[in-house]
């Protein structure tokens, strides 16, 4: 039986740029592969949203190869009964592939396939996604990996002729077989290394010249926001192409002596690629981040919720109007800014006092850009569990007058309160019963009551959150998490029982 080697595309689907990939194409007897994995496309993190930006992106990967009369293999099973079969068949000689930190599935999955090419002897190759860190014990000296990452050349794009065909499925053959509920959505973003490279060329060149000033407004941020974080979570482009065509476009701009907003909105934007990496670092060196509360102190704080205000949420009826108009945006498009997402987490876990673990699986369903290390450790920051970080209570009103005063954005999407004058639009409940019948919503028919009374709310929470953040065993265990997680330049020395 003659050996073969085996390229894994996982969350690196690109061709440039690509260390797994330039690696398999020196091999002689290379296959490449991709794994639709029923336990990953099942859990509960998982939607038809990721299935179909997934699909176009493996579309265009198998036109690419088809193009160089190569072959691209897409299974629907398991990971390991993919990889026994091929190696019944073929006997694998080495897998090539990316770290993938991903959901609890994947890591499970991965900590599987090792120990089977252990037993195996089969040669296990795994090269760095992005300024990704395996094996660290805590955050000192990562900033200083993930620059010396970054400034390191791209790999160059080899050519993807002679990938064997081992009999699989294409690309639809393999997604007829994937039974998934169907949700409908207006399509923002099409997977894709060509879509990922346009928008980024799109973004530094047009749109983005008020990121700074844009971002936070629902208004504004979808055309003035880079929309490249999808692209970056299913790896059609790297956090590398990204920052480094940044720093050449902020370098054309210094030397043309161009001073409309673009280089302060550049420089905002590229920081935020650091603290990319800087999250999904944190679930790479702690896994169990996806359900474990960071600080174990918060353990057993939001144990009981109302179902009804859960279910009122989701639906996006409230009674808050930005709360619902960003809720309905975000279900009808994949995607929002990242503000609205921390004004909709924070309003969920403080003033709902719904359990991060319940509300995260939720709308990870609906962010098709979902990343499992910046989201669950999003989550828990915007719930006040980490320890570390400032507790921020977004107050969806005051949200609601800075970023959408003039109620565009709120009456688009809560058509209900179209015909609300205007110094009422932020609260709709205040309206007299003659003024309702007048404009035509009538509060709890048309549009529901406020759920819950905001400034009574916030400072329940507030109470049990510093409550907690008082005691001797929540900040012992926070100091832990910060030499474990926090963000620094250089390491410090922490007395722990200070």
């Amino acid at each position: 039986m003659k050996k073969v080697s085996i390229l894994w595309f996982k969350k690196n689907l690109r061709i440039s740029d690509n260390s797994a990939l330039y690696r398999a194409s020196k091999e002689q007897k290379i296959a490449a592969i991709y794994i639709n994995d029923p336990d990953i496309i099942n859990n509960d993190d998982f939607s038809s949203y990721h299935l179909d930006f997934i699909k176009e992106s493996l579309l265009e990967l198998e036109i690419i190869f088809k193009k160089n009369k190569s072959s691209f293999n897409v299974y629907y099973d398991k990971a390991l009964n993919v990889l026994k079969k091929i190696n019944e068949t073929y006997s694998i000689s080495k897998i090539i592939t990316h770290y993938e930190t991903g959901n609890w599935v994947t890591y499970c999955r991965d900590k599987i396939i090792t120990n089977y090419c252990k037993e195996n002897g089969i040669e296990l190759l795994e090269y760095q996604s992005n300024g990704i860190v395996r094996n660290l014990s805590d955050r000192d000296g990562w900033s200083h990996l993930w620059n010396k990452e970054m400034i390191k050349n791209q790999i160059s794009t080899p050519g993807v002729s002679g990938f064997l065909d081992l009999n699989a499925q294409s690309v639809h053959e393999s997604f007829q077989k994937i039974k998934i509920k169907k949700k409908k959505y207006n399509k923002m973003f099409f997977g894709g290394e060509s879509h990922a490279t346009n928008t980024l060329h799109s973004f530094l060149n047009d749109r983005g010249n008020y990121y700074s000033k844009e971002m936070s407004s629902p208004v504004t941020a979808d055309k003035s926001c880079s929309r490249l974080s999808s692209y970056l979570a299913y790896g059609n482009i790297s956090i590398k192409q990204v920052l480094q065509e940044t720093k050449k476009r902020q370098a054309f701009l210094r030397e043309n002596k161009i001073r409309t907003g673009w280089l302060k909105s550049l420089s905002s934007f590229s920081s935020r690629l650091r603290w990319h990496c800087h999250f999904i670092q944190k679930l790479e060196m702690q896994p169990n981040l996806e359900f474990t509360n960071m600080v174990r102190a918060y353990d057993g704080l939001r144990e009981s919720y109302d179902p009804n205000a859960f279910t009122r949420w989701k639906e996006g009826s409230t009674g808050f109007p930005m709360i619902d108009a960003c809720m309905r945006f975000l279900k009808s498009n994949g995607w929002i800014n990242f503000r609205m997402r921390a004004m909709l987490v924070s309003f969920a876990s403080y003033n709902l006092w719904i359990d991060w673990r319940v509300t995260s699986k939720y709308l990870s369903k609906y962010f098709i850009d979902y990343e499992p290390g910046i989201h669950y450790n999003q989550f828990q920051m915007q719930s006040g569990v980490t320890g570390m970080n400032a507790i921020r209570i977004y107050n969806p009103v005051k949200q609601q007058q800075d970023h959408d005063s003039g109620a565009k954005f709120v009456r688009k999407w809560v058509p209900e309160l179209l015909n609300v004058p205007i110094e009422y639009i932020q609260y709709p409940h205040l309206l007299s019963e003659k003024m309702q019948k007048k404009v035509g919503c009538i509060i709890g028919k048309h549009y529901p009551t406020p759920i819950v009374d905001l400034k009574i709310s916030t400072l329940k929470a507030k109470k049990y959150i510093y409550d907690i953040r008082a005691t001797q065993k929540a900040k012992i265990e926070s100091k832990k998490a910060y030499i474990k997680h926090g963000s620094r330049r250089k390491s410090r020395n922490i007395n722990l029982f200070k």
